[in-house]
């Protein structure tokens, strides 16, 4: 069990928020949700700027909770996911308001991830119209099997189709892995860095990272691994791209991309300038899950907290572990690595929390909080200090949540059900 001081801030967000809202709370909407689902409490705990606006249920056709490859569109009315089976790749999308009635796209991206690490998210992003989703898709050789072609680039279009963008190319070798950075076609690629992902197998000489423009298929920028001292001397025989545990991107104000590496150290490459190293100070830890600020200026993780000696035997079932207090949350400073807060937690059984997530002007984060009586709350987090401003219960054990409507609105998912939280301008 964790103890949490709740702090109340009294500021509120300007702008106008998603529903206008008067004294008394405005109804929740519930939409295709059994019984069962709306007898679930999703309310916001105390008193603070989130209200409860709308649920929507739907059935997704995956065994358990995607985790980091389910994202709601940016004007939070569409949900899209990614799941990979063992042997084909699928990318389902569909409105929220409209049931089970999904689109499915037949896209292999599994191999197409960033980083080594087995939570960094898959290769797609909804546009910033909310229209359609860039992706990315390839040949194998068989389902299931090696890679036969380079990445190729798409978007989705109705029915199920997708649209080849231009191909992005470069000596350095075939495109291998994307990371998404805004919904207008920026993104962060790999170049010559899977070489034995592929059949015939080749070998990558000269990997680089590269800043691109997915919709007109241009290279921004490049960085050679070999730029990078701690990529300098990788294992001949090993993909390169293996040495990076995962990387998140963000584009500046001055419409310039921003990138942090995480290749045991942490590697800040700015579009147009050289990369900047500092220490990583989880880089023990394989498994954190990142996200940057919108103005590049500072990074929030979210350690993988675990039990210590936890053990799962095939008959008998599993021993717990000794309680762990740790980092559940920490910002730092992108300019220096300096620690600027951080929350700290105990847990007394091994828990999965979703990647943390920032609200596009930079003034909230959401943080996945050590359940109390088995009930999952999610913190509204004040990206100045770190103090808890309100807290929510997730829908599930297992959920996903992010920011909407330009930060207006706060969503979280599991199990099917998403709810929708209005980011109250009004609040005091």
């Amino acid at each position: 069990m964790v103890r949490i001081v709740l702090m109340i801030s009294a500021a509120a967000i300007g702008g106008v928020s998603l529903l206008q809202f008067a004294n008394a709370a405005a109804p929740v909407t519930w939409h295709h949700c059994s019984s069962h689902q709306r007898e679930l409490d999703l309310k916001p705990l105390g008193t603070g700027p989130l209200e409860l606006a709308a649920v929507y249920c739907q059935v997704l056709r995956f065994r358990g909770l995607p985790k980091r490859a389910l994202l709601i569109s940016p004007d939070a009315r569409c949900i899209a996911y990614y799941r990979y089976e063992g042997t084909y790749g699928t990318l389902s999308a569909a409105r929220l308001d409209a049931g089970n009635a999904w689109t499915e796209y037949p896209a292999d991206m599994e191999i197409a991830r960033f980083g080594s690490a087995w939570r960094t998210a898959p290769a797609f992003a909804w546009s910033s119209d909310s229209r359609f989703l860039w992706a990315a898709n390839r040949e194998r050789v068989r389902p299931g099997g090696f890679a036969k072609s380079a990445l190729q680039p798409v978007t989705t279009a109705s029915g199920g189709v997708l649209w080849q963008l231009p191909p992005l190319r470069h000596d350095a070798g075939p495109l291998d892995a994307l990371l998404w950075v805004d919904g207008d076609g920026l993104a962060v690629a790999q170049f010559g860095t899977k070489g034995n992902y592929y059949r015939p197998t080749h070998e990558d000489n000269a990997p680089l990272f590269a800043i691109v423009d997915a919709r007109r298929g241009r290279v921004r920028d490049t960085l050679a691994f070999d730029a990078i001292e701690s990529l300098k001397n990788r294992v001949r025989g090993i993909a390169p791209g293996a040495a990076v545990t995962d990387a998140v991107a963000t584009k500046l104000p001055d419409g310039r991309v921003r990138v942090l590496l995480s290749v045991r150290q942490w590697v800040v490459w700015t579009e147009g300038e050289m990369p900047r190293v500092i220490v990583n100070p989880y880089a023990a830890e394989q498994n954190n899950q990142m996200v940057m600020s919108p103005d590049g200026s500072r990074v929030l993780v979210g350690p993988l907290l675990r039990t210590n000696g936890a053990i799962c035997y095939r008959v008998g079932g599993c021993r717990p572990g000794r309680p762990v207090e740790g980092i559940l949350a920490a910002l730092h400073d992108l300019g220096t690595g300096q620690l600027l807060w951080s929350i700290r937690a105990t847990v007394t059984n091994d828990l999965e929390f979703p990647a943390p997530a920032i609200s596009p002007d930079g003034r909230y984060a959401l943080v996945g909080l050590v359940p109390e009586e088995r009930r999952s709350l999610i913190a509204l987090i004040a990206m100045e200090d770190g103090k808890i401003v309100q807290t929510f219960p997730s829908p599930g054990g297992d959920y996903a949540m992010g920011f909407a409507r330009n930060g207006q609105t706060v969503w979280t998912h599991a199990y099917g059900l998403t709810a929708l939280y209005d980011v109250r301008a009004d609040a005091r």
